[in-house]
């Protein structure tokens, strides 16, 4: 007789392969590997997500999704953008967030490496982000054309500052060159 399908399966083993990535990181992944540490079969993995790339692609989408998730439910959408980003940069400035940043910019560089790879996934992450960011200016009264290029600035500030703070840990220097560059915008409402 058949053992029954456990509908719970594939997401028990997604949190622990997201554990064990965001552990490890990628540049030297393994599936078997990944199967001994966890405790599973590398069949088993294979069978739930398709192929390493597959899986791989699933981890970096279910990362990136729930740090939106996190961050939309964290950080208000109305309000003075200053006062936004400068909070969006001390949750992600948080010790515990470091590991999480070093997978980020690691899957990144590979997905930026070769595109097709895992579906796009750069390209989606960065738009996601210009969205996001450019949003909180319009909310805030800037015309369409200003809230890009002002949520095209602020990602770039963020982007390099949350890539040193991964290579350097430096948060208080960091701090400081974020809250300096997010004075110098606009205030609320005004357009550059």
């Amino acid at each position: 007789m058949p053992r029954p399908v456990d509908p719970d399966l594939r997401p028990r083993l997604l949190e622990q392969i997201i554990a064990y990535v965001v552990a490890n990181g990628v540049a030297a992944f393994s599936v078997r590997a990944l199967a001994a540490a966890i405790g599973t079969s590398h069949r088993t993995i294979l069978y739930h997500f398709g192929s390493r790339e597959q899986l791989l692609a699933t981890v970096f989408d279910t990362i990136r999704e729930s740090g939106r998730a996190t961050l939309e439910a964290t950080l208000p959408r109305q309000g003075d953008p200053k006062r936004i980003f400068k909070a969006t940069w001390r949750y992600l400035a948080q010790p515990q967030m470091r590991p999480t940043l070093c997978l980020f910019y690691e899957m990144y560089a590979i997905a930026t490496r070769d595109p097709d790879l895992f579906g796009d996934y750069a390209r989606r992450t960065a738009h996601f982000w210009l969205v996001t960011i450019s949003a909180r200016f319009s909310n805030a009264g800037a015309s369409p054309e200003a809230a890009r290029l002002l949520g095209g600035m602020t990602i770039a500030m963020l982007r390099g500052a949350t890539l040193e703070l991964a290579a350097t840990g430096e948060v208080e220097r960091l701090t400081e060159a974020v809250d300096a560059f997010l004075d110098l915008l606009p205030p609320a409402g005004h357009t550059p």
